[in-house]
């Protein structure tokens, strides 16, 4: 009789690799998504940020657009600024403090053509974003 050692898997061997695997496999879609969420996030932001833009042009009077600054004048008469500054978008009244709106930013640019202000954003991911908007004052450039 050989009593000499075998290499090989056993049974019980084998049945631990596929329930070890198998449970790596059912962790790694929950993973992936938890990674991907940042991406959503961004993207509401940026959809947030033309949303009120958007009450920004319907409430005020649009004063200048540069490349990287609007500005509007409120009914109080103050200055409302809407500007890049670094990786972030910000917006001051009257040049005192400021509120960020939106981080993350790698380029963006403000536009208007045809009565319409066009912005591009682009995140620091490279995803691009274009929202057109209907300029209701006259008073621009």
């Amino acid at each position: 009789m050989d009593t000499g050692r075998h290499n090989g898997y056993t049974l019980a061997e084998t049945i631990i690799s596929l329930l070890v695997f198998s449970l790596l496999t059912a962790l790694l879609s929950p993973i992936f998504q938890l990674l991907s969420m940042d991406n959503r996030n961004q993207e509401l932001s940026i959809h947030q940020l033309f949303h009120f833009l958007s009450d920004e042009l319907s409430y005020n009077d649009l004063k200048t657009v540069t490349n990287t600054q609007i500005t509007f004048q409120s009914p109080d008469g103050d200055i409302i600024s809407i500007e890049k500054y670094g990786t972030t978008i910000r917006r001051q009244v009257g040049g005192r403090g400021h509120e960020t709106l939106l981080t993350g930013v790698r380029d963006v640019e403000f536009t208007i053509s045809n009565n319409l202000l066009v912005i591009k954003i682009t995140d620091q991911g490279g995803s691009e974003y274009e929202k057109l908007l209907q300029a209701y004052s006259s008073s621009y450039p």
